[in-house]
């Protein structure tokens, strides 16, 4: 845990030294897509999830397809 922590100080040590418009573009090529992908995947997991849980299904189950 300490050398991810390690390189994780290196790592904002460097990019808070880099002025502003390499900071933006580094933001716009790596922290954007991978917030992006990490909301997707969020989205596929709470989904299943609510899917797995929905207590809906077998509520009112008259067979009638309403």
């Amino acid at each position: 845990m300490t050398t991810l922590a390690n390189w994780w100080d290196g790592v904002e040590e460097w990019l808070t030294g880099l002025s502003f418009v390499p900071q933006l573009l580094v933001t716009l090529i790596v922290v954007i897509p991978l917030a992006v992908l990490i909301a997707a995947v969020l989205n596929v997991l709470v989904d299943t999830v609510s899917t797995l849980i929905d207590r809906r299904r077998f509520a009112d189950d008259d067979g009638t397809g309403l």
